[in-house]
């Protein structure tokens, strides 16, 4: 079945509370135009037109005239019926139709009205009846002050719930000014239902706050939510969705990146396998000056020792050879320096040179590289998209439960969406039932949450406002198509036309946008974009959070040192003591 929506303009003179109303059946489209002016008759009349655009300003030579019969109807309070038979009307994408509308006052006293309704044009979707957008009056009396009971869940900036000392709790949200808005509009009353209570609790178990208002209207517990669902099949089919009550695309709530530790950031200079190649070659050359040194000294044993280049006792032991050359190689890595013994061979000149060559350009490269590292700060990798959080060690993604958004991402099959997916299929505590108890994980800065940018963006200021301090952020738009709140209503509710209707009439007033500028705490400081300095690049003292790791690799090895001295008179005093010689007398 196809929806026709309308774009209406109402007649001159004095009969213009008109609107149209089309409602699809099995046999045909029923065009109702109601009068609400009940002291008139009228007579409908319309020419049907094929056309390939979509504007408003159809040029007549952008149409062509279809033959479409439709009978008339003329109801007993005047209202006009105009049906259109549905295989006459399923196979065009796009129709324009002229109406010709003629109203007669019933004091005899005619007003003619000449409507011509541009664009209107069929749209492959099955939903409930739309209602154009004509009516402006305030109050007129549609629902005759029936009164109403909506459910209500705590969900900033639009309803923010508040327990008070009585027991009773308090909604300060948008929701009470938009639902202000809707009563007046249609004249009925309205009291709300606070949800999850006791009640709920006891009766549908620990779920998510929308399955509590699929399972209210499904026992005829309430009448609407203050809180919009996102239309589904599955949600179809158990209630009604009226026009939507708010729109916008979908963001990502993260913690702010910190600051990276400071405890080792004279390593930051080189990487990880750049470290681990230099302990290797150091180990290498000090291997190759120790056999270059054990050959020789075997060569020049055999003459005369007093001939030997090599003099030193401790050269002659594997251990002596090996600390002195070991000492070597840090001097010369620590722009220290010193003497080596055996350098007087040609062979060992050779690798000493190659070796203060590499040495001479790891030094400078790590010099030149320190003072960056110590002195400018650097931050943790931000998170803006699926892939950095996936990527992220340190920050879990939390959904909510009966989310659209979650469950899309829980259902995905490939990509990053998948590898989250199984993150939470093996936490299946982070997914949470209620925005309450999402709220208190995301404060504790390892999480980050996908939902409504409204709520992305209150939540980042009530927590600058709570705290002082910009603790969250929130990504770039996600790669989802932005989503629908619409009012949800009992199934086959009387009450969804009006308030359709109403809808559609307050989100072209543009109240929605203002209610929510004006809810928003205000916190600048967290959402400006940052503006990098001139002088980034100049340099600062050195302070001495900067050299922690400095002072904590001095303080290690001199508590080795320390260890090693013990360890060494221990040792001292236990071979004297086996060494004593016992004498008898």
């Amino acid at each position: 079945m196809k929806r026709l929506t309308t774009i209406v303009f109402p007649p001159n003179g004095r009969f213009s509370s008109i609107f149209l109303l089309f409602r699809p059946t099995k046999q045909c489209f029923n065009l109702y135009v109601y009068s609400w002016s009940r002291n008139a008759n009228c007579i409908l009349d319309a020419e049907f037109f094929r056309t390939s655009r979509c504007t408003q300003h159809i040029q007549p030579s952008d149409r062509s005239k279809l033959a479409i019969k439709a009978s008339r109807q003329v109801d007993e309070e005047g209202n006009c019926l105009l049906q259109l038979p549905v295989e006459s009307l399923e196979s065009y994408d796009k129709l324009v139709v002229d109406f010709h509308f003629e109203a007669q006052l019933r004091t005899k006293t005619t007003l003619i009205a000449m409507i011509r309704f541009w664009m209107v044009w069929l749209m492959a979707v099955k939903t409930t009846p739309v209602v154009s957008s004509t009516f402006r009056e305030k109050n007129v009396g549609l629902m005759n002050r029936v009164h109403l009971k909506f459910a209500v869940s705590h969900l900033p900036p639009f309803d923010v719930l508040t327990l008070g000392k009585d027991g009773n709790y308090t909604n300060h949200g948008i929701s009470p000014i938009l639902c202000k808005w809707l009563t007046d509009k249609l004249n009925f009353t309205i009291s709300y239902y606070y949800i999850p209570n006791k009640y709920t609790n006891a009766k549908y178990g620990a779920v998510s706050d929308a399955a509590v208002i699929l399972n209210l209207f499904a026992d005829k517990e309430i009448d609407g939510s203050t809180m919009g669902l996102i239309a589904t099949p599955e949600r179809k089919k158990m209630i009604d969705l009226a026009y939507f009550m708010w729109t916008e695309p979908f963001n990502m709530i993260v913690p702010k990146p910190g600051e990276e530790p400071r405890l080792f950031a004279f390593i930051k200079p080189f990487q990880s396998w750049v470290w681990l190649l230099i302990f290797i070659t150091m180990l290498a050359v000090v291997v190759f000056m120790s056999l270059f040194s054990k050959l020789h000294l075997q060569f020049y044993s055999n003459g005369s020792r007093h001939n030997s280049p090599v003099s030193s006792q401790e050269m002659m032991t594997i251990f002596g050879r090996i600390s002195v050359y070991s000492m070597y190689i840090v001097n010369t890595m620590t722009n220290q320096g010193n003497s080596v013994p055996g350098a007087r061979f040609f062979s060992s000149q050779m690798l000493i040179g190659m070796w203060l060559l590499i040495a001479t350009v790891l030094v400078n490269s790590y010099s030149g590289t320190i003072i960056s590292y110590l002195t400018v700060p650097r931050m943790k990798p931000p998170i803006n998209t699926f892939e950095d959080l996936a990527a992220s060690q340190d920050v879990s993604l939390v959904l909510l439960a009966d989310n659209v958004i979650g469950q899309h991402i829980l259902d995905a099959k490939s990509g990053v969406l998948k590898i989250l997916s199984g993150h939470i299929q093996n936490n299946r505590g982070q997914v949470l039932r209620n925005i309450q108890t999402i709220s208190e994980t995301l404060e504790t800065g390892n999480y980050a949450f996908p939902f409504l940018k409204t709520f992305c963006l209150n939540f980042i200021a009530s927590q600058f406002k709570k705290e002082g301090k910009c603790r969250f952020q929130d990504t770039d738009p996600l790669p989802f198509q932005p989503g629908f709140w619409s009012l949800p209503l009992p199934k086959n509710s009387r009450y969804t036309p009006m308030f359709h209707y109403a809808l559609v009439e307050l989100w072209e007033t543009g109240l929605p946008q203002y209610w929510v500028k004006n809810a928003l705490p205000r916190a600048p400081k967290c959402f400006a974009k940052i503006k990098f300095k001139q002088n980034s690049a100049r340099q600062v003292p050195i302070q001495l959070n900067d050299l922690t790791g400095a002072f904590l690799i001095l303080g290690i090895g001199v508590g080795l040192a320390t260890f090693t001295f013990l360890v060494e008179k221990m040792y001292h005093f236990i071979c004297r003591g086996n060494s004593t010689t016992v004498r008898y007398f």
